[in-house]
């Protein structure tokens, strides 16, 4: 393929930046004693307390059968429980333990500290940098939406 082609040259882009940033949070989350997506759980969970499997997988852009592995393995280590609704007994629901909440803290703490160096970028540049990569969403979104 033409490494000239636009497309091309955004992709390798994007690829770069993605594996870059997953090492670099895969590596601080090992350090904790969790996986890189067992993270993005607990992050999500603090962020989104009391949600659903199916709520979970979609904010994780997995599969349920995806997410429902990780649960299972975070609710037998004690960092996440399953609850259920007062108002819907059957209703199953997702919380943080708190030990998760612990967790979660000291790891959020070293990986924010290891991006840190993302803090020399100016508030123009991020501004763009975010404008651009919804842009991008929106485009490939609405490519697979037409198709």
């Amino acid at each position: 393929m033409d490494e000239q082609n636009p497309i091309i040259r955004i992709t390798n882009s994007l690829r770069e930046l993605n594996q870059t940033y997953f090492q670099t949070t895969r590596k601080e989350a090992e350090a904790c004693g969790i996986t890189q997506i067992q993270y993005l759980m607990l992050r999500l969970l603090k962020q989104y307390p009391k949600i659903g499997l199916n709520e979970l997988s979609e904010l994780m852009h997995t599969g349920a059968s995806t997410a429902s592995g990780v649960v299972d393995r975070l609710v037998q280590a004690g960092l996440i429980e399953r609850d259920r609704l007062e108002t819907d007994r059957r209703a199953v629901v997702l919380k943080l333990s708190p030990e998760g909440e612990r967790l979660v803290e000291v790891t959020s703490e070293r990986v924010l500290k290891r991006l840190s160096p993302l803090l020399s970028l100016s508030e123009e540049d991020i501004g763009h940098l975010l404008r651009i990569h919804a842009q991008i969403v929106h485009i490939l979104q609405k490519a697979r939406e037409d198709s």
